[in-house]
């Protein structure tokens, strides 16, 4: 059976569904990213959908879209499969919109969605869906990678424990539910002996990593066990929310030499009284005393955020207030997105919701100010020496596409290293940055 994937939303779908890959191919089927081609004769195609905000949750339905009208004209894919948070949230809506799905669970269900992709007959399994998410991981499943990209993602935990106004996740994913050690570093070796040079750790909060179950291992004990593993590899931190980075955690990414200085710190916002309607973990946290302590702490620390504009009640004072610790953080890293105000969330029935233009108006600003920021700290490392992790030959920059440890992979930019001995993906290099735009760097091997 030759089986399509379709990955739409976060990291954390990326995963599941190489979980997925890797128990079709298990049990012999096929596996492929999406269809390609539009051309390939597919058995099955599964779509893993995002309902995280609107743009997420449109992007979803088109795809299913697409794939039903595919193969209601055509009959390419002869069968169509839904699965993820838009599922888990809107199971009855899309089976009513879309006919053509011949199968839909919702979030963490990859045994259930292997059985129903290799049944002979689907039809009496069409409303098989979950009343509530799975995302406990009791036992090692074998991912089969769905690209040939010299990194990976690993999976600490799914769900949430925080409450968040603005946020739909813990209604579509449940309580946090951390994944046995064990299983990671099992997990870990098998990806290491793949050939992946790069393991990047995803959860909603790293720094909730084994709060639901045990007292005496938590993120830094993870940390050190993963650097202990062997080889050449890098491990990257997304997604510690700002309470939880404590000096046990600082103190393993400033000593490993495996955990590169890169860290992901989602804020949401920069003024109290936002966080606060937000409730926010940990909102009265001093954000710039925070910055100092961990750019103290971790030499060359590159930090990333993400902000919100436009959360309901938002002034221009509130919006003023993050431009301001914008300039005096300097974070190497953010992105912005405007608010969506989401159902069956206490964010979307407040009052005094901010119009549309506003919100546009305020995300430009936040954008246009970090993109001058951006391009400072790009500029600076002009003539510097640092050592690079190569993807690939890009044909259209002429150049092989590398990234260093201040680049995450498909967040940030890249470094375009130019030479005329070929540059295998998946290796470590030293090169000097020769030139700098906004985001991506020019660069020669050393």
């Amino acid at each position: 059976m030759r089986v399509g994937i379709v990955t739409l939303g976060c990291d954390k779908n990326t995963v599941d569904n190489e979980y997925l890959a890797g128990m079709l191919s298990a049990r012999g089927c096929e596996v492929m990213p999406g269809n390609p081609d539009g051309q390939t004769a597919l058995d099955a195609v599964v779509v893993t959908t995002c309902g995280f905000i609107g743009a997420a949750k449109e992007q979803s339905v088109q795809a299913i879209f697409d794939l039903a009208e595919a193969k209601r004209e055509h009959g390419n894919p002869a069968r169509l499969f839904v699965a993820g948070c838009l599922a888990q949230r809107y199971a009855d809506d899309i089976l009513a919109e879309f006919p053509e799905i011949d199968g839909l669970v919702g979030v963490g269900q990859f045994g259930q969605l292997a059985d129903m992709i290799l049944a002979a007959a689907t039809a009496e399994k069409r409303n098989a869906t979950a009343e509530k998410p799975l995302v406990d991981i009791y036992q090692f499943i074998e991912r089969k990678k769905l690209d040939d990209r010299p990194y990976a993602f690993l999976k600490l935990a799914d769900g949430c424990n925080h409450a968040c106004t603005f946020c739909s996740i813990p209604s579509m994913k449940g309580k946090l539910r951390s994944v046995p050690h064990e299983i990671l570093l099992e997990e870990a070796r098998g990806l290491l002996k793949q050939g992946i040079k790069e393991i990047n750790l995803v959860a909603q909060d790293l720094a909730d990593y084994g709060r639901d179950r045990w007292k005496d291992y938590r993120l830094p004990q993870l940390l050190r066990d993963l650097c202990a593993l062997e080889g050449d590899f890098w491990i990257r931190c997304f997604y510690l929310y700002p309470g939880g980075i404590n000096d046990a955690i600082l103190e393993q990414l400033a000593t490993q030499e495996k955990i590169v200085p890169y860290v992901d710190m989602p804020l949401q916002h920069l003024d109290g009284g936002v966080l606060h309607r937000m409730k926010r973990p940990y909102r009265d946290v001093n954000t710039v005393k925070l910055v100092e302590r961990m750019r103290a702490a971790v030499p060359n620390l590159t930090l990333r955020t993400t902000m919100i504009v436009g959360f309901p009640g938002e002034t221009d004072a509130e919006h003023q207030q993050v431009l301001e610790v914008m300039e005096a953080v300097r974070f190497d890293r953010l992105g912005a997105f405007q608010y969506s105000q989401e159902e069956d969330t206490p964010a979307g029935i407040m009052e005094n919701q901010v119009p549309d233009e506003v919100k546009a108006e305020r995300w430009r600003a936040v954008m246009n100010l970090q993109s001058q920021i951006h391009a400072e700290h790009s500029r600076a490392r002009t003539g510097s020496i640092t050592r690079v992790l190569v993807e690939g030959y890009d044909a259209e920059a002429g150049a092989f596409a590398a990234r260093s440890a201040g680049e995450a992979p498909e967040v940030d930019g890249l470094v375009y290293v130019e030479s005329e001995r070929l540059l295998p993906g998946g290796e470590f290099l030293d090169v000097e940055i020769t030139g700098a735009l906004e985001c991506d760097l020019f660069a020669v091997p050393a």
